[in-house]
């Protein structure tokens, strides 16, 4: 090939870069969820009815952003960093808030029981995002993934990486007040757009009042139970009309992903958080 050709081909491959990216939708739910149109009742965010969610592994969309997170010897508390193609880092001020949080941190445990956490780290005037460690992740490998939203273009950006055991020994999961009483779906087959219903009970029983958290009434991440289908998705909740019955049920559009077992964790607020967690089955 010659040099002429190979200047070319650089050329339309930059232009095809720069087009791609500014095709990619412009808020967090716009890429979290497709063709998004929020629903707001009362100050609650709800998913449209026609959007649905994605798994999405961030490093094979290949983000221009790279994740670095390091942990105290003891495990208690981590900082990360969030570098640009230049390798200059995301200050404050260059992301924007999305659900009431500039950053949106999500741990979870490789192996063992695949205990997870949704955090929110602070950020410091040196270009460091500053966040306490759950003791039920101390003394464990991770997976995180990151999203957030770049204020420049108002592009979402993922980003994901591992981290190495720190700290010693891991505090058991606590089991939840709350309970997961069932979830259905609509399908279970991968690759078909699925709603998925969690119904809730409060402790013993009791009727559950669902609050805001984050804006929604609660947050909803998949991971895979398998290590081969590292990624994750981020859902919110469709308005269906039971969120706020006795026994609430709220409902996820999910793009399932390939044939497999998933966690489900649901992060929800009753006058406090707490984290549930239920299986997915998808079928080839």
């Amino acid at each position: 090939m010659t040099s002429q050709r190979q200047t070319l081909l650089i050329t339309l491959l930059a232009v095809a870069g720069f087009f791609g990216l500014r095709a990619l939708p412009d808020t967090q739910c716009a890429f979290l969820h497709a063709d998004h149109q929020p629903i707001v009742v009362e100050g609650v965010q709800f998913c449209g009815l026609n959007e649905e969610a994605n798994f999405y592994s961030p490093k094979g969309l290949r983000f221009p952003v790279e994740l670095k997170i390091g942990l105290s010897a003891d495990g208690a508390q981590g900082e990360l960093r969030l570098f640009k193609e230049d390798g200059h880092p995301y200050y404050a001020h260059e992301v924007a808030v999305s659900h009431t949080q500039k950053v949106h941190l999500h741990l979870r445990q490789v192996g063992g029981v695949r205990a997870y956490a949704h955090l929110h780290p602070v950020p410091g005037d040196d270009g460091f995002w500053r966040f306490d460690v759950p003791a039920r992740l101390r003394g464990t490998d991770l997976e995180a993934y990151v999203d957030f939203a770049d204020v420049r273009t108002s592009r979402v950006m993922l980003a994901q990486t591992e981290i190495k055991a720190m700290g010693s020994a891991v505090t058991p999961i606590v089991p939840g007040r709350n309970a997961i009483i069932s979830m259905e779906a609509s399908t279970l087959r991968a690759g078909d757009s699925a709603t998925l219903r969690v119904q809730l009970s409060g402790p013993e029983g009791k009727p559950l009042k669902l609050l805001p958290i984050m804006g929604a009434l609660g947050h909803a991440v998949v991971f895979s139970a398998e290590r081969r289908l590292a990624g994750y998705a981020h859902m919110h909740p469709t308005l269906e009309g039971g969120e706020y019955a006795p026994n609430p049920t709220l409902s996820f559009r999910l793009r399932l992903p390939a044939a497999g077992t998933y966690d489900l964790w649901l992060n929800l607020n009753d006058g406090q958080e707490e984290l549930l967690r239920t299986t997915l089955v998808v079928t080839p």
